[in-house]
């Protein structure tokens, strides 16, 4: 087994005001409620494997995003 003995890097914050962060969960936990909500059974859109599928995409698409933005923009 092998050490690892690198120099560590210095760590940098990025900010992100607090109506954003709270945005960013809340698009997420909405993501995972609409997969938890799937009814293979149903025939209603919002419960479809797809549609849960398609709009969780969305949201981590949409958080990942707005984190790219605020890293992009302290930089």
């Amino acid at each position: 087994m092998s050490l690892d003995t690198k120099p560590l890097k210095a760590m940098n914050y990025i900010q992100i005001p607090d109506y954003v962060f709270e945005r960013m969960l809340k698009t997420l936990q909405k993501g995972i409620e609409v997969c938890y909500n799937v009814d293979y059974s149903s025939e209603i859109t919002e419960q479809s494997p797809s549609y849960a599928t398609g709009y969780s995409r969305a949201a981590m698409q949409e958080v990942i995003e707005v984190l790219n933005r605020y890293k992009e923009q302290q930089n």
